[in-house]
């Protein structure tokens, strides 16, 4: 989330308060269909979408499957994998500065001060936010590395597998400092997503996709791992619930997972959408918002060569509308202020 303080902040004594500007959605485009990726964005004050942003304001295409987005620090970090680099944009302008060359970035972490960037060369970079350089990067920890997060100095890294398609089962711990390796963590096969509360990770593996099948699975401080949900592809975290979609063998199913009282309960039917990709929810407003392919209105089935959408609930659960993007809506991440 992107914080920046007006001149007023704090006039008469009122504490300055975040206000969500709108959602950017990151576009993976199609790989073997050669379309690329690009970039929308959902602005909340005219709830209206505008379309290959990213485009319109350099001149030039994101590229090959942009995998991951975050905001620090009034820019915007953008993983483009087959690229082989990751892109720093103006979050207002949307303008680009010189891309920062790592070989298959995946994925990014942030925690405020760094960038922290995933690669499918079996590393994990370090981004100084200040300067847009390189700073670390650690030593070969694993093969095709996806979800990262930082939390009290640690990096988590997801070993998700080989290039031969056989399934990992770790997490790899770094120092956020140095990048140096603390250890394994052991967790289901093919660990792929993963995020923190602040005290706690939360990792999802997806499985084999066949006898093994996707799970959530909680990281204590000590390193302990409790499986705490069957059926889970995608999530995120808000306010002590984490949202899970699950889409991997059958119908998708959306719940929430209370982990004060470790109790799964449906969160949407889901009718409006055919094939879930991503899941975010506004840290500021609980607005929860899924991205879907689209159904080819010939066979029936996916289309992963026509736009995507974004569907937008409130905290409740209540359908609020959808949204035309672009093919392969990926990732999403909020752009905000405070006043």
């Amino acid at each position: 989330m992107i914080t920046s303080c007006s001149d007023d902040d704090n006039k008469g004594g009122r504490e300055p308060v975040e206000v969500t500007d709108g959602v950017f959605i990151l576009n993976q485009g199609n790989y073997f269909s050669q379309i690329n990726g690009s970039l929308d964005y959902l602005n909340y004050s005219t709830n209206l979408i505008s379309r290959d942003v990213f485009q319109r304001a350099n001149g030039r295409s994101l590229g090959g499957t942009p995998n991951d987005i975050v905001v620090v620090d009034g820019k915007l970090y953008i993983a483009a994998a087959d690229e082989n680099r990751v892109e720093v944009l103006d979050v207002k302008t949307l303008k680009a500065a010189a891309p920062i060359t790592i070989k298959t970035p995946r994925a990014l972490a942030t925690d405020g001060r760094f960038v922290y960037v995933t690669s499918y060369a079996g590393t994990v970079s370090k981004i100084d936010v200040s300067t847009g350089k390189i700073v670390a990067t650690s030593v070969k920890i694993g093969a095709n590395l996806e979800g990262i997060t930082v939390l009290n100095g640690k990096l988590y890294v997801c070993n998700a597998y080989n290039p031969d398609y056989t399934y990992n089962t770790n997490v790899v711990k770094l120092s956020a400092s140095d990048l140096s390796k603390q250890g394994n963590i052991t967790v289901a096969a093919n660990p792929n997503r993963i995020l923190n509360d602040g005290t706690n990770v939360y990792v999802i593996s997806w499985g084999n996709y066949m006898d093994v099948s996707p799970c959530l699975q909680k990281i204590d401080p000590a390193d302990k791992v409790t499986k705490l949900t069957d059926g889970a592809t995608y999530m995120a975290y808000h306010q002590g619930k984490i949202y899970l979609v699950n889409h991997v063998y059958s119908k998708p199913d959306y719940t929430v997972y209370d982990l004060a009282t470790s109790t799964v309960a449906t969160f949407i039917e889901g009718k409006e959408l055919f094939q879930p990709y991503a899941i975010a929810v506004d840290p500021v407003t609980g607005k929860v918002f899924i991205t879907s392919y689209s159904k080819d209105s010939d066979t029936g089935k996916v289309s992963y060569t026509t736009d995507g959408y974004i569907a937008e609930y409130d905290s409740t659960g209540a359908f609020l509308g959808k949204f035309s993007v672009g093919v392969g809506p990926g990732s999403l991440v909020f752009a905000s202020h405070r006043e």
